[in-house]
């Protein structure tokens, strides 16, 4: 099938989404990739602001956006139109933005949070002179933070993350969204790392 062939006498954009997807599932080779980026071209810039809001930085954002339009089209068999299109992309961007805080959760050796980590009353020398940094910071905020709190956290100092975005990411419904659990979490860390320097060890 031509990939330029009509669809039913309209032209591409004339149809609807879950009409695309219909030609696309009849479709093959080219005349299905041709469907796929219409479809894509369309949504693009809808999905450009989602991946903004999550991570309030341009280039990660394209970074993101491109993982979520290959997770798309990877998957696009799996969409039933139980729902819209556009919903079924936002699920796409959520779940690759959680999966993202993941990876950046098991990834500590970010030079963002070592510093801030220091910043909190804890000694700079002693934390230098620690053979295995990353280690050591992981075990600390593991043993004086919650997981909701290391997960803001991370996410704001480790990934430069706006309160705001991470507030969505992470669902949190609580009045002040993640700037609570940061304060939370800077107190607790704050108060660990002087129970740490009064025995008189260091992270």
């Amino acid at each position: 099938m031509d990939p330029a062939e009509p669809f039913d006498g309209q032209r591409p954009e004339e149809l609807a989404d879950d009409e695309l997807i219909k030609e696309w599932k009849r479709r093959s080779g080219a005349a299905r990739d041709a469907v796929v980026e219409e479809l894509f071209e369309r949504h693009y810039e809808r999905v450009a602001r989602w991946c903004y809001r999550f991570t309030n930085d341009r280039d990660a954002a394209a970074d993101l956006a491109q993982e979520v339009f290959l997770k798309a089209h990877r998957h696009l068999e799996t969409f039933k139109g139980t729902s819209t299109f556009s919903t079924w992309l936002y699920s796409i961007v959520r779940n690759e933005s959680l999966n993202r805080l993941k990876r950046l959760r098991t990834d500590m050796e970010s030079e963002e949070v070592l510093a801030d980590v220091a910043a909190l009353e804890a000694r700079p020398d002693a934390l230098a002179e620690a053979r295995d940094l990353a280690t050591r910071l992981k075990e600390f905020l593991t043993a004086n933070l919650d997981r909701t709190e290391q997960a803001v956290f991370t996410l704001h100092y480790g990934d430069d993350m706006t309160l705001d975005a991470i507030t969505r990411l992470l669902r949190l419904d609580n009045a002040s969204g993640a700037k609570a659990y940061i304060v939370s979490a800077r107190r607790k860390l704050a108060r660990a790392a002087q129970r740490v320097r009064a025995r008189g060890g260091f992270l």
